[in-house]
């Protein structure tokens, strides 16, 4: 044979029982592994305490629309839509201040605006209160119709669901309808 042959013959061997010798010790590993038993713990999946808890969400209440009046009236030789809510809060704890007024072609389009922009509130704090909207937040829905609402907001920033009122105007001078829908 020559000397490249059995150079490569001998390489072949070495490989060969390299494998032999990685698989053994592969077998004994895994045969250890299995045959010794893990150590003991301290650690335990039951106890002997318990512990509870509750919790509550914060629920801020809708105000109550009582009445609603929507009146068409003559301001300075001109005929001006308005509607006057009288309203509470159905809870203790809420003040006037923390309404938020809402108004809009439906309750869909309902946006929020600011007393004094449109709305004016009197009465004071628990209530009832009285609020009106008019002027140019109403303007142009002569014979139409318009929709109003009032929520209430918390210190937390949350706020209620807002209750509406839909208001139906006349023509001319003189008194419309209201359709109240209290939110619950």
């Amino acid at each position: 044979m020559n000397t490249a042959a059995s150079q490569d013959l001998n390489t072949r061997r070495q490989r060969h029982s390299r494998r032999r010798l990685g698989v053994a010790m592969a077998m004994c590993a895994g045969l250890l592994v299995a045959l010794v038993p893990p150590a003991a713990t301290t650690a335990a999946w039951t106890d002997a305490e318990h512990a509870s808890a509750g919790f509550s969400a914060l629920v801020v209440p809708a105000p109550v629309i009582d009445s609603c009046t929507a009146e068409s009236v003559l301001v300075n030789l001109s005929l001006r839509p308005r509607v006057i809510l009288t309203w509470h809060y159905p809870s203790a704890g809420y003040t006037r201040a923390g309404a938020q007024f809402w108004s809009g072609t439906s309750v869909a389009t309902l946006a929020q605006v600011s007393e004094g922009n449109g709305v004016s509130t009197t009465g004071a704090d628990p209530g009832p209160y009285t609020s009106t909207f008019q002027g140019g937040l109403l303007a142009g829905l002569l014979g139409g119709t318009a929709h109003v609402g009032i929520s209430a907001g918390h210190s937390s920033g949350w706020s209620s669901k807002v209750s509406t009122a839909r208001a139906t105007f006349p023509l001319l001078v003189g008194s419309g309808t209201c359709v109240i829908t209290n939110a619950s």
